[in-house]
């Protein structure tokens, strides 16, 4: 008995195209090399790049590499001292309105150009 090839589609078999190959997760692969750069190197500028990474990974459809990047992040995240001190002096500022613990901070970052705009009390 001949075996007869079965197939959902209308067209013939021989003349299928051949499938596309598949595309490198290079987010992804950034997303786990800027994550664990993150937890090892400088946290403060890998970890948001490993996040930023992770996010993009995600969305275009590289899920485990994505998850995989923003388990790292957040390691990275836990793990950088600065990131906790730049978080926690935004939450301290926002918390209790008192610009007079923060406005020596802000003096030095106006002489050096930055000029970040103060509230008048």
């Amino acid at each position: 008995m001949a075996q007869i090839p079965l197939s959902l589609s209308n067209q013939d078999p021989q003349t299928e195209k051949p499938e596309e190959p598949q595309k490198s997760p290079v987010m992804g692969w950034f997303a786990v090399a800027f994550g664990l750069l993150g937890i090892f190197t400088i946290g403060f500028i890998f970890v948001p790049l490993g996040l930023i990474c992770s996010v993009i990974a995600l969305f275009t459809g590289q899920a485990m590499w994505g998850f995989i990047g923003l388990m790292l992040a957040v390691a990275g995240f836990i793990t950088s001292p600065k990131l906790w001190l730049i978080v926690g002096m935004g939450a301290f500022y926002a918390m209790f309105d008192m610009p007079e613990f923060l406005q020596p901070f802000i003096d030095y970052l106006n002489s050096l150009g930055f000029g970040i705009p103060t509230k008048e009390v």
